[in-house]
């Protein structure tokens, strides 16, 4: 592994488990066994880290939704599928994203909460990206109407991140009655 990716990968485990503001450059450093120098050679400051590890956790979060809801064929087996994947993740059994501990772009927006600033835009490109996913499935579903896709894709991402939200913050971690 390059040492850039080793940084990215090093600084987005600490920022997932502790928050983007408690975590300082010096102990990236430490743990991740690089000197400053190599540091600031692939990241001139830590907003940029910040963002190199959203974007990092964006295209892993998306590869994985992006399999786990892949080949249904019915907006029933969909919606199973969107809430089983994410019981798993939030049981800490998707290996790929790593022990649950909420979702690092709401976490992340809410460290970064001017709506122009760099990192809280890529949080909501995220979101979007998300929710545009949940529509493209949908809409390959054989019995969903197209005049529904934006109300259900909105519906859906809503549900989700109430269950994100759920899971963090109160540690409800399965949701069987929206299965039915």
């Amino acid at each position: 592994m390059d040492k850039r990716t080793h940084i990215i990968l090093t600084a987005l485990s600490l920022f997932y488990q502790k928050g983007i503001h408690s975590v300082g450059i010096n102990e990236i450093i430490s743990v991740a066994g690089v000197a400053k120098k190599t540091m600031y050679h692939h990241f001139a400051s830590k907003d940029e880290l910040i963002l190199a590890c959203l974007n990092e956790r964006h295209t892993r979060f998306l590869n994985w939704l992006t399999h786990a809801t892949s080949k249904l064929t019915t907006v029933e087996a969909f919606k199973v599928a969107l809430i089983s994947c994410h019981e798993a993740w939030f049981n800490s059994e998707v290996t790929e994203l790593g022990d649950f501990n909420g979702c690092l772009f709401i976490n992340t927006a809410s460290e970064f909460a001017d709506p122009v600033s760099s990192i809280n835009q890529a949080c909501k490109e995220h979101k979007l990206a998300v929710q545009q996913l949940i529509k493209r499935r949908l809409s390959a579903c054989e019995n969903m109407e197209s005049s529904q896709l934006d109300s259900q894709s909105h519906y859906l991402m809503t549900l989700v991140e109430g269950m994100i939200c759920q899971a963090k913050l109160v540690g409800i971690k399965q949701f069987p009655h929206l299965k039915q």
